[in-house]
């Protein structure tokens, strides 16, 4: 290389050098102390877009469980909505396994508050995992337990209620009542007048919080007919017709 290269070579190297460690320096400092543009981006909220959506809630008869395409009424019932430009989306928030306590948890969640505030409808599913305790309950059964738990756990049904219309004074809510999956079992008519009385109690706190109620206990009188393999969650028919079910309360109340 020629002398008089020498120096341009060392001043273009010195100039690539610094702007390396500058953009270095600035990508960790973009990771590690991000500008407040991005940090608010991630943190604020931004404005819920008012009665646009369908948002259900619940156990796994939100999620579907059962159905042989893991599609339930909510999937359905969504579909339906959409078509009908009713809503413009539908989010499933369903968790396997929940019981109240758990959703009320859920409810607390500042995405799910969001997501709620946008809704123009609002279903749940939830209390079968309170009352039937994945079928324990029938395991020493007595009708005056069974009654126990209905008196304990309706207090925190209102306490879901009560959650989910203050964050949304407007949807229209709809609690899918419970149906009895043990109708079959030698305790089945007793079972049916304790569940009975939960949806009665349920009925009650809807009027209180103008949450509606959506029959499912009818839609299942047969378990080998109306229920999945594992007699329990409902079938891919049983689903069509809580889809149904939820579809003429949401007709009835809906104010467009």
């Amino acid at each position: 290389m020629k002398k008089w290269m020498w120096p341009l070579f060392f001043t273009l190297s010195l100039a690539l050098t610094v702007l390396f460690g500058y953009g270095l320096a600035s990508a960790y400092m973009d990771v590690t102390s991000p500008p407040r543009g991005k940090i608010l981006e991630k943190t604020e909220d931004k404005p819920a877009t008012l009665g646009e959506a369908y948002v259900a809630l619940g156990d796994s008869l939100t999620r579907g469980v059962g159905s042989s395409k893991g599609e339930g009424f909510v999937s359905l019932a969504g579909k339906e909505l959409k078509e009908n430009k009713m809503v413009d989306r539908f989010q499933n928030l369903g968790v396997r396994g929940a019981r109240i306590e758990d959703l009320l948890t859920q409810l607390e969640q500042k995405e799910v508050q969001r997501s709620l505030k946008e809704a123009k409808i609002i279903s749940i599913t939830i209390g079968g995992n309170n009352l039937f305790n994945s079928g324990e309950i029938l395991e020493k059964y007595s009708e005056e337990t069974a009654l126990g738990i209905v008196n304990t756990e309706i207090p925190n049904l209102e306490k879901t209620f009560k959650s989910i219309r203050e964050t949304n004074p407007n949807a229209v809510i709809v609690y899918m009542g419970l149906y009895n999956p043990f109708k079959q079992s030698p305790n089945g008519d007793s079972f049916d007048s304790v569940i009975q009385k939960w949806n009665e109690s349920a009925r009650t706190l809807g009027l209180k919080y103008r949450v509606q109620i959506a029959d499912t206990f009818n839609l299942v009188t047969d378990a080998k007919r109306d229920l999945s393999s594992d007699i329990f969650h409902p079938n891919d028919a049983t689903y069509q017709e809580m889809a149904e079910s939820l579809s003429l309360v949401i007709e009835k109340n809906i104010v467009e």
